[in-house]
């Protein structure tokens, strides 16, 4: 589940409520028709900061579900086929391509003809990681037709063209970050109108473009190779990540995860994925440093027998995960961490004052100092100021390490994905200085992580060959808590990690490829003819239909 917004003044209240920028808003209800206001009328600055928060919005949808069906977060449904329904992406479909490509359409002529280069540029990333998310989530999706007044049923374009498109996209940006504009955008929530971090954040983005399409483009890795070599990408302290705000009135400027867990009653929607918690508490010789900022846990125990409130600790375990031997029902009994497994349907009890919290990272939530206390006030924590990481620096060290594992890769892959795995760590325990309530005598010291870090070289120097890359994308899985767009797409790229815990049913039917187009598409374009099933591969993904996935 997810949290999705009813209507934009939610998102307009981070206008006025993130720290050090403010905005106008009402014209953002440009938003809702675009084209109600003249073009000569209408203000690029203002265009763009709705886009800006519209695309932080869709990306954090996005997100979530990419989490939920890698493992990331708990999923609930037991059928593949059945878990999300073709009308669950209607608003994420509406966000993506009304209230973001749709809007950079508007504002382009706006910028073009008054010289905006910086609108422009960032307007072209956005839109290129929008479409590449449509292609990634459905395969051939509208595009070269979908913003015509007059056509109401535009054609799909396949998706290896749509990414060419993404990929000259953001070609144009770079030169427009470039040159020289007659004026700056009012607000840029993500990077301060610092634009050489733009040019890198692009060249970023083609990385991504590059290690997505490796399986069908066997130039991908020297192309990808050649930006690495030319050493304009993000680096530290330049994560591409949109901020939260801290309101919780109407509107609510918080994290979505944060309005989720902390409504001062306790876990109001979603559990912590079991595969995440064992993965992290029972791994490794150490407990991972980053747990007690990723959750937050209400209790220090979890009751093993006869619990009214968990059902799975009076049902047997399946065969199909025993044989597996993959973790089920309670991590450790003593632990106080409270999710659920994959799959698990059961209905949900009266629990939220039980079951684990987001933490600090990134929701905005709690550090965990051991308070062991149920979740009483809509404050706790940093009151919701958590982020959307869209893509961090720690990313490109794991997409370097799986490209040193490719043919014609280059570089050590054992040193990227230690450096992957430190500066994911270093980034997500900076929070702690966010959070003025953290009992700091729980924060993990610097041995742990040493000892964290000596564990997963060990484990790759121990790997097969083979399974190296199982390795790196375990880890890859880890940092990518809060942003499972690219877990989604690595896990049928790559068919790691193979630990992931198999789904509660045994034959859940094919893990799915692609989704469902949304209801709101299908049943009005006659050019979108709904998918027969999950199981249609998008372009890049040329692996196996069947056997590939654990979840086959």
């Amino acid at each position: 589940m997810k949290i999705l917004f009813k209507n934009f003044t939610r998102l307009l209240a981070l206008c006025l409520f993130i720290t050090f920028y403010s905005c106008e808003t009402t014209e953002l209800e440009l938003r809702d028709d675009p084209n109600a206001l003249p073009l000569t009328a209408a203000d690029a600055s203002l265009l763009l900061n709705g886009i800006q928060l519209n695309f932080a919005e869709m990306t954090q949808n996005f997100g979530t579900t990419g989490a939920e069906v890698t493992r990331l977060k708990y999923m609930s449904g037991r059928n593949y086929n059945n878990a999300y329904s073709p009308s669950y992406f209607d608003t994420d479909w509406r966000l993506a391509y009304r209230n973001v490509v749709k809007n950079i359409k508007v504002m382009n002529p706006i910028a073009q003809s008054k010289g905006l280069t910086k609108h422009l540029g960032m307007g072209q990333v956005m839109e290129a990681l929008t479409m590449m998310t449509m292609v990634d989530f459905f395969g051939d999706v509208p595009y070269s037709e979908a913003f015509s007044e007059t056509n109401l049923s535009p054609k799909l374009d396949k998706g290896a063209d749509v990414y060419k498109e993404a990929l000259m996209l953001l070609d144009k940006a770079i030169v427009n970050f470039g040159a020289t504009a007659t004026a700056l955008p009012s607000v840029d929530f993500y990077y301060g109108n610092n634009w050489a971090k733009w040019i890198k954040l692009a060249n970023t983005a083609k990385l991504k473009i590059y290690i997505q399409t490796k399986l069908v483009d066997p130039t991908a890795i020297t192309k990808f190779n050649a930006i690495i070599a030319a050493g304009s990408y993000i680096g530290v302290g330049e994560d591409f990540i949109f901020q939260w705000g801290t309101s919780n009135s109407n509107p609510d400027s918080r994290h979505p995860e944060y309005i989720r867990n902390y409504s001062g009653t306790g876990v109001d929607i979603g559990y912590q994925a079991n595969w995440l918690l064992d993965e992290m508490r029972n791994k490794k010789s150490v407990t991972d440093p980053r747990m007690r900022y990723y959750f937050y846990r209400q209790l220090s125990v979890v009751p093993s027998v006869n619990n009214i409130n968990l059902d799975c600790t009076i049902v047997p375990k399946p065969a199909h995960l025993t044989a597996f031997g993959a973790t089920y029902c309670i991590i450790n009994n003593d632990s106080g961490y409270w999710g659920r497994d994959h799959g698990n349907d059961e209905n949900i009890p009266n629990d939220r004052l039980l079951r684990t919290a987001a933490g600090l990272y990134p929701a905005g939530g709690k550090f965990d100092g051991n308070e062991f206390a149920g979740i009483t006030s809509p404050t706790l924590g940093t009151s919701g100021a958590g982020i959307t990481p869209i893509i961090l620096v720690s990313t490109v060290d794991f997409w370097r390490s799986e490209a040193a594992l490719s043919a014609g890769g280059t570089g050590d892959s054992k040193a990227l994905m230690i450096s992957g795995a430190t500066k994911s760590i270093n980034f997500v325990k900076s929070f702690i200085s966010k959070d003025p309530s953290a009992n700091l005598s729980f924060v993990p010291d610097a041995s742990v992580t040493a000892t964290y870090l000596s564990d997963i070289a060990a484990k790759y120097d121990n790997a097969a060959a083979g399974e190296k890359l199982n390795v790196v994308m375990t880890e890859f899985f880890i940092s990518l808590y809060g942003q499972g767009i690219d877990a989604f797409n690595a896990y049928r790229r790559t068919g790691f990690p193979r630990t992931l815990q198999p789904n509660l049913e045994a034959n859940p039917g094919g893990f799915m490829r692609s989704f469902y187009y949304p209801a709101s598409e299908a049943g009005a374009n006659a050019n979108v003819l709904q998918k027969p099933n999950v199981l249609q591969r998008v372009f890049w993904d040329t692996n196996p239909a069947t056997g590939f996935l654990i979840s086959n």
